[in-house]
């Protein structure tokens, strides 16, 4: 690995915010214990008669117990517990998933110290379900205890201490009585703040000891009102704690028209900057979706700008920028979508002229077409000397009436690729070395099943750091 390449790695892994753009950082082995939800049959009864129902309702849920921020970039590796319903017309499924995290200091890299965020188990379950004239889905997220600060620090003394108690989002979208609807709901058990600095009277923070130190008072009581208190700072608004951050409450919304019921909840978040980085902590999050189906099932697919798969956590960045096709599609309407430019790893990969695509509609019976895409305008390496123009993958799915088999047409292309001022030209599945043990691959195709498939334009792998997909589209038609 060249030299140049060297100290980009080494300042990326020193500074979170040399993490520029929007980026998100992927599961690792170290972020929870536990293979991935496992989505199952009901253990209660979700359904009047007890067992799985495929119904005209296409359901989705994203259900986790933390999320991190840390300097604005969200680390994956701490959203713990996450119980994911992928997009199904079968009411009575479950996805449940428990975690324990790991120490915060491993999967930051020393960026937080030891000891300054403790979070104890976390419980996450999505379910769809049809119970009389009523279906719909509902993702339930609970944190058990979270207690933030409370440690000594070099130059800063012993920090407040913050604990919170049994959180629990609530969210459930659902189609009632002819209407889709949605019902959204948080709380928690029980707080406490060990504060032992100066406090101005009348300030939000001394009235939220004032409510913490009510020792008679039930606790259901004083729950109430910091929820009562935090509510009235508004949207957004903080109560600041010196010395540690802050706490505000997090939030609860829906919408629902003719087409679609969204519901979405998380319970509490903590601002905590004792450090010097601002670190976000969000606790207790719950998303749920339905829409009308058709007869061919739902549409699964997401368009993905890029994905880095590393072996050191700060450097696990995925996901940036994606989209979904909805469950219910678009009525045939192809849907574009400009996302912004993003630079990663400190600016040793940039992307511009970001662009997704996404379409599903529905034909005569079981016929059923969708398409996703992603453009890329300009992708360079400077440390490499690699510039690429003009990528782009697109996925067309289309399924017959009279068969369950969707036939996939996958279309990856380039405008110019140019390493070290000159020219390169790339064939399907063909590498190309880019020296130091760095290589980059044209169109690689990935999940190939009965119902779709998936294709990344470019892969680039970069020594010392991993696996970089670029391009990346993925596309279901999924009967059930």
């Amino acid at each position: 690995m060249n030299k140049t390449l060297s100290r980009a790695i080494a300042v990326t892994a020193v500074s979170a915010a040399g993490l520029a753009g929007t980026l998100a950082v992927t599961p690792t082995a170290t972020a929870e214990t536990g293979s991935r939800a496992a989505v199952s049959a009901p253990a209660g009864k979700l359904t009047d008669s007890g067992r799985l129902e495929k119904t005209g309702f296409g359901y989705k849920a994203d259900v986790f117990g933390t999320k991190l921020l840390l300097e604005g970039v969200e680390l994956r590796a701490l959203k713990g517990g996450y119980a994911q319903q992928r997009c199904t017309t079968m009411a009575g499924r479950v996805a449940e998933k428990r975690s324990i995290l790991a120490p915060l200091d491993e999967i930051t890299d020393g960026l937080l110290p030891e000891g300054l965020i403790d979070l104890s188990v976390t419980k996450q379950t999505s379910e769809t379900y049809k119970q009389g004239n009523r279906t719909g889905v509902r993702g339930v997220s609970t944190v058990g205890d979270v207690t933030i600060g409370g440690l000594e620090l070099p130059g800063l003394g012993k920090l407040p201490k913050l604990k919170i108690e049994g959180l629990q989002s609530v969210a459930d979208a659902f189609h009632a009585n002819g209407k889709f609807g949605h019902e959204e709901s948080f709380g928690f058990k029980g707080i406490s703040l060990d504060y032992e600095g100066s406090v101005v009277e009348g300030t939000p923070l001394a009235m939220l000891l004032d409510i913490l130190n009510q020792v008679t008072a039930p606790v259901s009581q004083i729950v109430n009102q910091v929820i009562g208190l935090l509510r009235s700072l508004g949207p957004g608004g903080m109560i600041e704690i010196p010395g540690l951050g802050g706490i505000g409450l997090g939030s609860s919304s829906g919408k629902a028209n003719g087409k679609q019921g969204i519901s979405e909840a998380y319970a509490l978040k903590v601002l905590i900057n004792a450090t010097g980085n601002n670190t976000m902590l969000q606790l207790g999050r719950a998303r749920t979706a339905i829409s009308k189906a058709g007869p061919a099932g739902v549409f699964r697919g997401t368009a993905t700008g890029a994905n880095i798969l590393g072996d050191i956590p700060l450097l696990n960045v995925g996901n940036l920028g994606q989209r979904s096709i909805p469950c219910g599609g678009t009525n045939g309407k192809v849907q574009t979508t400009k996302a912004a430019d993003y630079s990663l790893l400190g600016g040793l990969v940039n992307v511009t002229g970001v662009t997704y695509k996404t379409m599903g509609k529905y034909g005569k019976g079981k016929a059923a077409r969708a398409l996703i895409g992603t453009d890329l305008g300009t992708i360079t390496v400077p440390t490499l000397n690699l510039e690429v123009k003009g990528l782009s993958s697109l996925v067309n799915l289309k399924r017959s009436a009279k068969s369950a088999k969707v036939k996939p047409t996958v279309t990856t292309k380039y405008l110019d690729i140019v390493h070290n001022g000159k020219p390169v030209t790339l064939k399907a599945g063909e590498q190309y070395d880019l020296g130091d043990d760095n290589f980059l691959n044209f169109r690689k195709l990935f999940d190939r099943t009965f119902h779709g498939t998936g294709v990344h334009g470019l892969q680039l792998n970069l020594a010392g750091i991993g696996l970089l997909d670029l391009a990346s589209s993925s596309g279901r038609i999924f009967p059930r």
